[in-house]
């Protein structure tokens, strides 16, 4: 009997003794893998500072050399319109309206608008086909608030002369 419990006294020694080293080797092989010197700084990937509307102010007023074309953005706005351009999977293009505003003095709605392109079979079904009662699982639905990370091209011009940013989406996540 007492062997038998000196047995399982160091069966019990050398199992705490292996497990309390496994996890921490585990761990330091998965940071050594996962340096941060080896990941780029997030801003130096990420524009994070610019919001839609001061985007879409930098543009309107010209100001578009200060706006990177090496980082993403990330944007959020409300789909305020969506069109198809190319429905071919492989060749997919959809556009959409994104948009924001802000009252100023509680008197005057100022609004502000970009374009972002869905250029892709990884976009394909987002954007509906015109007057279609069809939905796709990955539509991205009007009116919905979305979260946009893409890169800035350049901008359009409209009728009036009003300019605004263009964006190529790399990925779109419905918010709400």
């Amino acid at each position: 009997m007492r062997s038998n419990s000196m047995f399982s006294i160091f069966i019990g020694s050398v199992l705490t003794v292996y497990l309390s080293f496994v996890p921490a080797d585990l761990a330091a092989q998965d940071q050594a893998e996962q340096s941060p010197a080896a990941l780029p700084r997030f801003e130096e990937v990420v524009a994070f500072d610019l919001t839609l509307d001061r985007l879409a102010a930098q543009v309107e007023a010209g100001d578009t050399g200060a706006i990177p074309k090496d980082r993403y953005l990330m944007i959020n706005g409300i789909v305020s319109s969506r069109q198809l351009v190319n429905e071919d999977e492989q060749e997919y293009l959809g556009i959409l309206e994104l948009s924001s505003g802000e009252w100023v003095d509680g008197e005057e709605l100022h609004l502000y608008r970009l374009y972002a392109q869905l250029r892709g079979p990884q976009f394909f079904g987002t954007v509906p086909k015109p007057r279609s009662r069809e939905s796709s699982a990955n539509e991205i639905p009007l009116h919905s608030h979305v979260l946009l990370i893409g890169r800035y091209l350049g901008y359009g011009q409209d009728e009036q002369g009003n300019r605004f940013p263009v964006l190529q989406a790399v990925e779109v996540r419905v918010l709400q």
